[in-house]
């Protein structure tokens, strides 16, 4: 997905006069600072953190019972009296497209919690959750608990009701991502790489199962350059596969597909591959160490899944949702 926020100052960077440029900048600034106070953004942001975020960035789980930092310690770090909407929705795409030490603002976040994996979030889904957090108050954790549930009652979201079947898929697919990674960051920084490829060959499809019964939907990785057999796409899924990296390299957005049967709505969503991800899927010997390389060897002798680079597409979330 090309998630690259090009912002809404684009337009000023073809204007050859540095006057015009710098009143260009200025009007379009505007532009984006006055949305702050349309109301329908603000909502539209508050239900993508209630349906894609908040199962890891929940604002009501206990300091020891959480998977990563919740929303108002995230406006604490990034914005202050100086910062604009403009500044943090850009410091913000920066972190979400390419997620990186040197790309966030909180170390301590990642030295508890390690890194996050990478999200599907479009430019226009990274502006609204900018938008919500940036002019609702959230940084007073005495009183967010309740604050949540007024947010939830005044937008009329739940987590329960996704806007349409993609958007509910696409949530079943990033929480199942989240879980799955924070096991996978954990594994890593507890034993390392070689330790996570034997948690990947025992228990990753065990616990994308175990997602997907809890979230009454089948869920599954797949890809064109499988690891494991188990994990090789169908003739519908390389179909998705195939356009999406057409779409890749013509640098348009990636968008999700959502496939209707007699019974079942299919939804296809991107994976694509993070800086975690090259110490066992990244150029071997280089990315990929060799005593890893050898387990990989060991444990999926005829693995394809190799030679990635950073936010490359890596496969997709297949998720198969009953119609009611």
């Amino acid at each position: 997905m090309k998630t690259t926020f090009t912002g809404l100052l684009l337009a000023a960077a073809f204007v050859s006069s540095c006057n015009q440029t710098e009143t260009a900048q200025k009007d379009q600034t505007s532009a984006l600072e006055n949305q702050a106070m349309d109301k329908s953004i603000v909502a539209e942001g508050f239900k993508l953190l209630e349906t894609n975020c908040f199962s890891c960035h929940s604002p009501n789980a206990s300091m020891d019972n959480r998977l990563a930092p919740p929303m108002e310690a995230i406006k604490k770090h990034y914005i202050n009296d100086n910062t604009s909407l403009e500044d943090f929705t850009r410091d913000l795409t920066t972190f979400l497209n390419n997620p990186k030490a040197e790309n966030s603002k909180m170390p301590g976040a990642i030295q508890r919690f390690g890194l996050m994996p990478a999200m599907q979030f479009s430019k226009a889904e990274v502006v609204k959750i900018a938008h919500y957090i940036f002019n609702t108050e959230l940084e007073k954790p005495d009183w967010f608990d309740k604050h949540y549930e007024e947010e939830k009652e005044k937008h009329g979201v739940t987590s329960k009701s996704p806007d349409s079947p993609l958007e509910a898929g696409k949530a079943i697919a990033m929480r199942t991502q989240s879980v799955l990674g924070a096991s996978l960051k954990e594994a890593i920084n507890t034993k390392g790489a070689d330790y996570a490829l034997s948690f990947c060959s025992t228990s990753a499809i065990a616990l994308t199962d175990s997602m997907g019964f809890a979230q009454n939907a089948k869920i599954k990785r797949v890809s064109d350059k499988n690891r494991n057999p188990k994990n090789k796409a169908n003739p519908t899924e390389l179909a998705f596969i195939h356009a999406t990296k057409e779409a890749l390299q013509q640098d348009l957005d990636v968008q999700p597909k959502l496939i209707s049967t007699d019974t079942s709505y299919v939804g296809l969503y991107p994976i694509f591959s993070s800086e975690m991800c090259l110490q066992c899927h990244g150029k071997p010997l280089q990315d990929v160490k060799e005593n890893t390389l050898a387990k990989i060897r060991q444990l999926y002798p005829d693995d394809l899944a190799v030679d990635y680079k950073s936010k490359e597409l890596r496969g997709i979330w297949v998720v198969e949702m009953k119609k009611k």
